[in-house]
């Protein structure tokens, strides 16, 4: 089965922030908004994959609300990222009835519950607090902003236009995937991120060497 880009999409878009820095911050329309200085240096990365949520209003977050990627404007200010490089099930029915349908809790009133987008639109079951969402990437806590970016397929930022756009509070923007590749440089630059994504020695990552092992054995 061929990799689908969707099971790439995090690693691949921190990647490309990576590398980018303040390309990417600019077709976001963020380079205004950051620490020139801090983004342009190369001895930190400024995007994280999987970013966990620190509690929120005395309430932790369920083990699954992780922010897909966290780009950092300063060392400590980053802005959420939800990546969704699929092109099936995003329509503005799936996403208001499932995915803006608000927090709960769990744990006996220990833990919010709910998808990452109800979580970065605060949409919680009741006033928990004023301050900041606040995450960890790589050991350091930094403050995430209100504002927060889906990015997807132009194809499918299309379908959100006008009267068909998803119930998103106006702290919500979008950024297709064409616009950060192209630039990025275009086609060679993204196929040789892919590249270095997917050059790994597949035989010993997934444990095949060890088959050989017990088959000598016995």
């Amino acid at each position: 089965m061929a990799v689908s880009l969707s099971h790439l999409g995090e690693d691949l878009i921190a990647r490309m922030a990576n590398q980018m820095r303040l390309g990417f911050l600019d077709v976001c329309n963020l380079a205004q908004a950051c620490d020139r200085d801090f983004v342009l240096s190369t001895g930190r990365p400024i995007a994280y994959t999987e970013a966990k949520l620190l509690p929120y209003g005395g309430k932790s977050f369920d083990g699954a609300s992780r922010v897909d990627v966290v780009v950092l404007l300063t060392p400590t200010l980053g802005v959420p990222f939800e990546v969704k490089l699929g092109t099936a099930r995003l329509s503005k029915s799936r996403i208001d009835e499932e995915w803006l349908s608000g927090c709960g809790v769990s744990h006996n009133g220990r833990r919010h519950t709910g998808n990452m987008m109800s979580i970065l639109e605060h949409r919680f079951q009741d006033h928990v607090g004023d301050g900041p969402l606040r995450a960890q990437v790589r050991g350091h806590f930094v403050d995430l902003t209100d504002e927060w970016f889906i990015i997807a397929h132009e194809s499918v930022l299309e379908t959100w236009e006008g009267e068909r756009r998803p119930a998103f509070s106006s702290n919500v923007y979008t950024c297709s995937l064409k616009k950060i590749v192209e630039k990025l440089g275009g086609r060679e630059p993204f196929n040789q991120i892919v590249k270095g994504m997917l050059d790994f020695d597949y035989y010993s990552e997934w444990a095949l060497d060890d088959d050989d092992e017990e088959s000598e054995n016995q």
